[in-house]
C-alpha cells in the first residue's frame, strides 16, 4: 500500500512540474512573439516616415528642377535674341558702311585677300607686338597688266568698325614695272587713331598733291 501511494505520488510530483514547464515556456515564446512583432511594427512606422519624407523631398526637387530649367529657358532665348539683334546690327552697319565706302574690303590678319584692282593683285596684313603695342604690317603685290611700263603707286586707308578712318599708308616708288611684270611691297601701316581695324581700302590712285609718298623696298 505505501509503495503504490509512494508511486503515485512521484508521478503527481513528475506531472506537475511538466506542466509547470510548458507554462513557462509558453510565456517565454509569447514575450518573443511580441517583441518581434513590436520591432516589426517600429520598422514599417521608420519605414513609412522615410517613405513620406524621401516623396516629399523629392517632390520638392522635381518642383525646384522645373524652376531652374524653366529659367535656364528664358535665359537661353533672351541670349539667342540678343545675338540675334547684335548679327541684325552688324549687318545694318555693314550695309551703311558700304553705302558710304562701296570699295571698303574687310580686314583679316593672315590672310591673303585677293584685290584685283587697278595694278593691286592681292594683300596679306600681319599682326606683330612691338615693345608690347599691337602694329599692323602688310605685304601687298602689284602686277603691270599694261603694254607699257609704270611707275608703281598705291594708297592704303584703314577703317574702325565704323567706318571711321584710322590710318593711312601711301607708296610711290622710283622703280617702273614693266609690262606683265609683277612685285611685292612690305611696309607698316602708320595709325593716327587707337582703335581696332576692320576694314580697308587700296588702291593705285593717289591724289595730286599727296603729302606722304614714299619709296619702299621689293
Amino acid at each position: 500500500m505505501n509503495m503504490e501511494s509512494n508511486n503515485d505520488l512521484s508521478q503527481n510530483s513528475q506531472l506537475s512540474s511538466h506542466r509547470s514547464r510548458r507554462s513557462r515556456s509558453s510565456r517565454h515564446s509569447g514575450l518573443k512573439i511580441w517583441g518581434l512583432s513590436f520591432a516589426l511594427i517600429v520598422a514599417l512606422v521608420v519605414l513609412f516616415i522615410s517613405f513620406v519624407y524621401s516623396g516629399s523631398r523629392i517632390e520638392a526637387l522635381s518642383t525646384r528642377s522645373d524652376s531652374v530649367q524653366k529659367e535656364l529657358f528664358l535665359k537661353t532665348k533672351e541670349v539667342d535674341e540678343l545675338k540675334s539683334n547684335l548679327a541684325q546690327s552688324k549687318k545694318e552697319l555693314e550695309e551703311l558702311i558700304k553705302g558710304r565706302l562701296p570699295s571698303v574690303m574687310k580686314l583679316m590678319p593672315d590672310k591673303v585677300l585677293a584685290v584685283n584692282k587697278d595694278l593691286i593683285k592681292n594683300i596679306v596684313f600681319t599682326v606683330v607686338n612691338h615693345d608690347g603695342a599691337k602694329q599692323y604690317e602688310y605685304k601687298l603685290v602689284m602686277e603691270n597688266h599694261s603694254q607699257t611700263r609704270i611707275v608703281p603707286k598705291f594708297r592704303l586707308l584703314i577703317f574702325d568698325k565704323y567706318g571711321v578712318q584710322i590710318g593711312l599708308d601711301q607708296v610711290l616708288t622710283s622703280e617702273e614695272l614693266a609690262p606683265g611684270e609683277s612685285r611685292s611691297y612690305s611696309s607698316k601701316v602708320d595709325f593716327f587713331m587707337k582703335e581696332e581695324p576692320a576694314y580697308f581700302d587700296v588702291s593705285s590712285m593717289i591724289p595730286t598733291g599727296a603729302e606722304r609718298l614714299q619709296s619702299v623696298q621689293k
